[in-house]
């Protein structure tokens, strides 16, 4: 890009006037040590399943979900919601560690994101940086009377809007050959129609990043005309490595869409424009906050998952963590407690093994207790298993995490994941 196209984007973020597109060839997920398309290895999983069945299909093709998605659909007795869940349980299980280029991506400014993928890890790099995503999703099988208001919409609030539908209501999810057809000819009669509030977005005054396309695939160019992109946009689109255009493809969206087709993989321009666009920002580094965990050894399960919980924070430099365990051997006790006197939040992992354990319950639960009283810390309960902490005079004062009072270990979640990421959610409000 040259000096004026940089100006010009910088200028559309300042005027909120910049879109990010996320593409179905951005979300990943680890395969044997490395990040593989979420899209290739859940239609892998389904292949493997008509494999299982001896059902015929191109073995070619067994890494395109949309084909290998409706082979799944003729195993005698398959139903859709079949296909829903299975695609619902990959998502979850696979969607755990969130790929670097969305941390990258949350902490632009954008205002309005519109994912077509079927996981949430934009929301869910959000969160981790601190924002408050307002998430909707299109349902190409029958309206869902969404309202969406714009004015709580911000760079701290930005909204995403799923358009290929949400696991949260696995029925709305675009998974195979006739769900895209389906759905591209809703959107074009616009039954059920995309709301307005969306597609006011779309005018010839904006900037769109396309992010993770396979614009080869001819679904995109009737998506993007029901959109209403029109030759008078700015589109910014970085190369995609395994998707390479021909000639007459990159022609079409050149002339059709005003497309700008950028010779940098993502992660390269990203870094580029945040160093062009948000030197300042890319400079300040927000405060750390150390975090001190308190837990009996029987929970180091528990500790460990909300290490990895809070990672993309440590990683963000806005907390470092510290518990006994984590300090080399033969540091003297002293020196641990320091450091806990030293934190700004201390978190006791609550379980029935630590309120039996005399020396965390009594002896540094209450040196905890003092320091609050002091103002020099926050004491947070965090509790990992049902128990009757509200018995203890020290725990029954504080505000428990997860916000609800429920433990990791209830039945009122979903799954695990979900207590985690709620309680993610509750542990940023503490950093502001």
């Amino acid at each position: 890009m040259n000096t004026l196209q940089w100006i010009k984007l910088k200028r559309d973020f300042e005027e909120e006037r910049c879109i990010l597109m996320i593409g179905p060839n951005l979300a990943s997920v680890e395969k044997d040590g490395k990040r593989a398309p979420m899209v290739d290895e859940l239609a892998a999983s389904l292949a493997d399943i008509l494999d299982m069945e001896k059902v015929d299909y191109d073995q070619k093709a067994r890494k395109n979900l949309t084909y290998i998605a409706l082979r799944f659909l003729s195993i005698k007795g398959a139903r859709r919601v079949d296909l829903e869940d299975i695609a619902k349980d990959f998502i979850q299980q696979n969607s755990k560690k969130i790929p670097e280029i969305y941390d990258w991506l949350a902490k632009l400014p954008f205002h309005i994101i519109i994912n077509t993928n079927k996981d949430d890890y934009i929301q869910k790099a959000l969160v981790a940086n601190g924002k408050q995503p307002l998430a909707h999703y299109y349902n190409f099988r029958r309206e869902t009377n969404t309202r969406l208001d714009f004015e709580k919409v911000s760079a701290e609030t930005p909204l995403v809007y799923n358009l290929f539908g949400s696991i949260e209501e696995s029925e709305s999810l675009v998974l195979t050959e006739e769900d895209q057809l389906e759905f591209i000819r809703n959107v074009v009669k616009d039954d059920p129609r995309i709301p307005e509030e969306i597609l006011g977005q779309f005018d010839d005054r904006k900037t769109y990043l396309f992010l993770g396309f396979d614009l080869e695939n001819w679904q995109f160019r009737l998506l993007l005309d029901g959109l209403q992109l029109r030759e008078e946009n700015t589109t910014l689109s970085p190369k995609v490595d395994r998707f390479p255009l021909s000639m007459m493809t990159r022609t079409f969206y050149e002339e059709r869409f005003n497309f700008q087709f950028i010779d940098q993989n993502a992660i390269d321009f990203l870094g580029e424009l945040k160093g062009k666009v948000f030197p300042v920002a890319d400079e300040k580094s927000k405060e750390n906050k150390k975090v001190f965990l308190l837990y009996d050894k029987k929970e180091e399960a528990v500790k460990d998952a909300l290490e990895n919980s809070l990672s993309q924070l440590v990683q963000n430099g806005e907390i470092t963590i510290h518990y006994p365990g984590s300090f080399v051997a033969g540091t003297d006790e002293s020196e641990i407690e320091q450091q806990f006197r030293n934190s700004d939040i201390v978190l006791a992992i609550v379980s029935p093994n630590f309120l039996a354990n005399v020396a965390l319950s009594e002896t540094w639960l209450a040196k905890a207790d003092e320091l609050e009283k002091q103002e020099e810390i926050i004491l947070r309960p965090l509790i990992a298993r049902p128990c009757d902490w509200r018995e203890n005079p020290i725990l029954r004062t504080r505000i428990a995490l997860p916000e609800n009072n429920e433990a990791i270990s209830s039945t009122h979640w979903n799954t695990v994941d979900d207590a985690y990421f709620d309680i993610v959610q509750s542990f940023k409000k503490l950093l502001k």
